[in-house]
């Protein structure tokens, strides 16, 4: 089964460097922001009463609306810096205007996620839903600076020294 790329798995058993594709960078970002969101979805499920998902699959499902909706929330509230921080100097419009972006947007996610999924899913008041996207943009964060450290070059020998 083999299209000539290199196996993954294989060059993490060996000393030979891989090329990653964009398009693979793209894939393996979105399949681990969407694993982490499965994790956090069901940890509120766990700890948090208001959170119910019936079922596991559910919560995979619940995990992949959430993940796109929050990407689209994200490049809607960059453009929007971007039109009053840089083309315009109206920062005070472009903080209000941000922030009723970023609290309407979870109103929307709410609405969304009650749609789609109906009484299969609910994740709470406004609170939860607040601290359970929140939750999934941190550990997505910590996934990306995870990511970029084990990207960095190695710090020479002699700077780990103790003298």
């Amino acid at each position: 089964m083999s299209n000539g790329a290199p196996n993954v798995l294989d060059s993490l058993r060996g000393d030979d460097l891989i090329t990653v594709t964009r398009r693979q960078q793209i894939f393996g970002g979105a399949v681990l922001n969407i694993l982490v969101n499965v994790v956090v979805l069901n940890l509120f499920v766990e700890f948090a009463d208001e959170v119910v998902i019936d079922s596991f699959w559910i919560s995979v499902l619940t995990a992949v609306l959430l993940t796109a909706m929050i990407a689209v929330l994200s490049r809607f509230e960059h453009r929007i810096h971007r039109f009053f921080f840089e083309r315009h100097s109206w920062k005070v419009a472009g903080v209000i205007v941000i922030w009723l972006v970023l609290f309407g947007g979870k109103f929307v996610m709410l609405e969304v996620v009650d749609i789609v999924f109906g009484d299969h899913v609910n994740l709470g008041h406004l609170l939860e839903v607040i601290l359970i996207v929140v939750t999934m943009m941190v550990a997505a964060q910590i996934m990306q600076a995870i990511y970029n450290r084990l990207g960095a070059p190695d710090a020479p020998a002699d700077a780990t020294t103790v003298d």
